[in-house]
């Protein structure tokens, strides 16, 4: 059970850390005037794929960190 709870956490720490670290980038771009949520949606969705991207290739990395086999010696 103990592996389940595990899984759970870390999926849900990764979709939480997505949620709020695309947010605040796109809050952050936005204030500093690189795109208004007037001219439409392109900014957001560019802002929240590329975050997708990087957030989803770190949680790919930090899982198998996680899981691999522990080695005697290291």
């Amino acid at each position: 059970m103990t592996g389940n709870l595990q899984a759970i956490g870390f999926l849900f720490t990764w979709v939480l850390g997505w949620g709020i670290g695309g947010s605040l980038i796109d809050a952050g771009l936005i204030n500093a005037g690189l795109y208004s949520l007037e001219g439409g949606q392109l900014g957001t969705a560019a802002t929240f794929t590329l975050w997708t991207l990087l957030w989803g290739g770190g949680g790919v990395w930090l899982y198998q960190r996680c899981t691999r086999p522990i080695t005697p010696g290291r």
